[in-house]
């Protein structure tokens, strides 16, 4: 049977959702900051952005209105509602699979004269700066053949941090670069093109905050940060970080940190969010490099079905030199250190797709292991590229 024809997005659903909702939203929940080039660039071409927040998603349908943009979206952002979203224009993918029919998809969009959005770090930012893109975007735009057009988002994560539960008015500036013209797709090698997406898309959300003097001053300023900051930089132990107004707290040795207005730690050894975390980075890439390197954790498995996920029982994720295996009733999903490069993950959840379903597995215990292991997966994944 031949694949159906994406739908592209509709005019009256993207008019009325910008109109009613969009620009509500970007007065009172944030400030949209753009110089509306996007308005002025005549379709079609692609869109690449960073992925901080989901308000760079709405941002973005914001700031090129009235021409409407079609996204591609992984296909678990889609389940509640996957009719009336797929006439808002979205492509939906499996997250870090490559998928022939998405490039089918995006090039039938182009030919009607419609720009596609894509986001290359394929999730969430972790800490406000520019998650892991692969070269393949490089090789796909020059494949495509059409207009490059770059949208780095400052302020989304601010807006929203992946581990709050909670928004903060920030003001979120949209930086739009014509980065590759028509004339220059076909001169440009693979690597100038992935240079020039990494130059314009490199962003640190707290380094913005500080520069812009941002006052963020909420109850919850650091409540769910503890889900990424997750050891303790003075005593090094694991998941025992808790977190209660501005402050987090290491449950073992009692060593405390606080974030001021602008988004600085003070009290404690690094001054800055995206340090401790890259501190983490290191010392994860020590624990994979030794040869009896092996994480063990307890989740609940469940697989996508229709709209709904279905429960599928108790779990156990193993992840070591070998790669994933996730256990669950008698099902045993295995994945080789080569299959992911990074993992889709938040607070509670890791997903592992499969050609077949895509999985999740909640967290049962050790908060901030789901960022652990999602840095061994990345770390793991580096040394072996790098061996090659």
């Amino acid at each position: 049977m031949a694949k159906k024809k994406p739908i592209l997005a509709s005019k009256f659903l993207i008019g009325s959702a910008v109109n009613l909702y969009g620009k509500r939203y970007f007065k009172k929940k944030a400030r949209l900051v753009t110089d509306g080039s996007l308005k002025s660039i005549k379709p079609p071409y692609v869109v690449v952005a960073n992925h901080s927040g989901f308000a760079d998603v709405g941002g973005l349908v914001v700031a090129a209105y009235p021409t409407c943009v079609s996204f591609v979206i992984s296909e678990t952002q889609i389940v509640k509602w996957p009719s009336l979203i797929k006439r808002m224009g979205i492509l939906p993918k499996k997250q870090f699979t490559v998928d022939t029919s998405l490039i089918r998809d995006i090039k039938y969009v182009l030919s009607k004269n419609r720009p596609v959005a894509i986001y290359p770090e394929a999730k969430l930012s972790v800490v406000g700066t520019l998650n892991i893109i692969k070269p393949n975007i490089a090789k796909l735009i020059k494949l495509l053949k059409a207009p490059l057009v770059t949208v780095r988002f400052d302020g989304t994560y601010l807006h929203k941090p992946r581990w709050s539960k909670s928004k903060r008015f920030v003001p979120v500036t949209a930086n739009v670069r014509l980065a590759i013209t028509q004339g220059e797709i076909a001169s440009l090698t693979v690597d100038e093109i992935y240079s020039r997406i990494i130059e314009n898309l490199t962003c640190d959300d707290y380094a913005y905050q500080l520069s812009n003097k941002i006052e963020i001053d909420v109850p919850d300023l650091c409540e769910g940060l503890e889900n990424v900051l997750y050891k303790c930089p003075c005593c090094n132990e694991e998941f025992v970080m808790t977190a209660q107004g501005n402050t987090l707290v290491c449950g073992k040795c009692g060593a405390a940190v606080t974030q001021n207005k602008y988004g600085q730690l003070e009290g404690g050894r690094f001054d800055k969010v995206v340090d401790w975390y890259l501190w983490q980075t290191s010392c994860v890439r020590e624990e994979v490099s030794e040869p009896d390197y092996r994480f063990e954790g307890y989740f609940r498995a469940e697989k996508l079905v229709g709209k709904k996920y279905a429960d599928l029982g108790d779990a156990k994720i193993v992840h070591d030199s070998a790669g994933i295996t996730a256990s669950f009733g008698e099902r045993t999903l295995s994945y080789g250190i080569g299959a992911f490069y990074t993992l889709s993950f938040n607070n509670d959840y890791i997903y592992l797709p499969t050609s077949e379903a895509v999985y999740r597995f909640r967290r049962l215990e050790k908060v901030g292991c789901t960022a652990k292991l999602n840095l061994a997966v990345e770390q793991l994944y580096d040394i072996m590229e790098n061996k090659k």
